[in-house]
């Protein structure tokens, strides 16, 4: 599982990782180690969450609501690792594994934490050791609070400490996040759940399924293309693979003649096609109960419509999910273009 933190990739091996997702609500405990940012109750069993910033001894200014949440198991004991963005699970052969520690490092992390360096099409990854991630003796002491039934905790908020200037929409993102993931597994297996990204385009609310979203990542530099309809911005390098950049919101109806404030790509594979969607930020990913799923009001404009499997409602506010496999076949989107 390759991720990124500050812009350099590292990976752990994917059998340590039993789940991600977004950063929610923490809470806070007395007397934990400066790398162990809280307590995070999931499925009803307290998960001790580190930053691995602090992990690191690197320089730390404070949590983003972006961040990401990868919770490992190593030797029976689950923690949470807190870093800025997921990137892919991939298989990566052992002869791009390279023994030398020392080769390409640019940041000081203690080596008990680094495994090895992955050179993957000459970008270096660090690999690292999840085992003394969670183990090493800097770690212990912090790992044993996950014991306590009853934790303590610091008078100030987790807000205080690590999301200043945080606005009540930012906490109660956060918080929301913290609710559903109490929930115990036996009471969710049950029901039918629409697993979701949250991102806004044009100012509004979307859903896009998550089973066709391969990842995340900011819009940088973008390559123009001569002679391209107005829906496609242009080509961007993702880690050494060419991904059109689309702008989808001519056939959902909705204002805009610039891609000025696109700051985000969501990267889709559907039918074989991988594309990136332009959006202004990423939210959320969330999971959407069916029956919560409400059908599109009589009211919305047909041509839009069409590209939409329902609504519900996201802190108040309506959210659309985005028929995209529809919308790509049908909505005049081409993306491949013939050279």
């Amino acid at each position: 599982l390759i991720f990124n933190l500050h812009d350099v990739r590292y990976a752990i091996a994917a059998e340590f990782v039993t789940e991600i997702f977004l950063l929610p609500e923490l809470a806070l405990v007395a007397e934990a180690p400066p790398d162990v940012v809280g307590l995070l109750n999931l499925h009803s069993e307290y998960v001790p969450v580190m930053h691995l910033d602090l992990r690191f001894g690197h320089q730390f200014d404070r949590c983003h609501v972006s961040d990401n949440v990868i919770v490992v198991e190593s030797k029976g004991l689950r923690v949470g690792l807190i870093v800025h963005q997921v990137e892919t699970v991939t298989e990566i052969d052992d002869r791009y594994i390279q023994a030398d520690l020392t080769y390409g490092r640019e940041r000081n992390i203690h080596q008990a934490f680094v495994r090895s360096v992955i050179n993957l099409d000459d970008e270096m990854i660090i690999l690292l050791d999840v085992d003394n991630l969670v183990r090493h003796p800097d770690a212990l002491e912090a790992l044993t609070t996950a014991d306590d039934a009853n934790p303590k905790l610091l008078p100030s908020s987790f807000y205080d400490r690590y999301f200043v200037d945080a606005t009540d929409n930012t906490k109660n993102i956060l918080h929301q996040r913290a609710l559903r993931l109490q929930e115990a597994a036996e009471n969710t297996a049950a029901i039918a759940l629409i697993p979701l990204a949250v991102v806004s385009i044009a100012g509004r609310y979307f859903g896009i399924d998550l089973e066709i979203v391969r990842e995340f990542t900011d819009i940088r530099r973008i390559t123009s293309i001569p002679c391209c309809p107005d829906h496609i911005i242009g080509n961007m390098n993702l880690r050494g693979e060419i991904v059109t950049l689309v702008d989808i919101r001519q056939p959902l109806n909705l204002a805009g003649n610039t891609h000025e404030g696109t700051a985000k790509a969501v990267i889709v594979e559907v039918d074989d096609i991988v594309a990136g969607i332009a959006v202004e930020e990423v939210f959320d990913v969330v999971d959407f109960r069916a029956d919560e799923l409400k059908p599109v009001p009589a009211a919305t404009d047909m041509n839009t419509a069409v590209y939409l499997k329902g609504m519900t409602d996201y802190f108040n506010q309506p959210l659309n999910l985005i028929d995209l496999p529809k919308l790509l076949a049908l909505g005049a989107i081409k993306v491949e273009i013939a050279a």
